[in-house]
């Protein structure tokens, strides 16, 4: 699934300009739906359980019901990263 995610994120900077570039620092895909999946992830950490740097969040990745939830799933998930970077 994370190489199916991964070509589509570069097919996608292909056709739109500065999608990815050397200034991007996170890329992310937003859902219209819940999902029916959950894409694993460490319950403290929040970084996916085998893909390192990749941390599935919200609604799309089967963490959040609306767009409080997911706001709420998306500040803990940044609180994890800035953790992360600082120590």
């Amino acid at each position: 699934m994370s190489e199916n995610i991964s070509k589509a994120l570069q097919m996608y900077g292909q056709r739109e300009k500065d999608f990815i570039n050397e200034n991007a620092i996170m890329i992310g895909v937003e859902s219209r739906t819940s999902s029916p999946i959950r894409i694993p992830r460490n319950r403290e950490t929040f970084e996916h359980v085998e893909i390192n740097g990749l941390y599935p969040c919200g609604e799309g990745a089967g963490y959040a019901g609306g767009i409080v939830s997911s706001a709420i799933d998306g500040m803990n998930v940044a609180e994890s990263i800035a953790k992360k970077i600082k120590d």
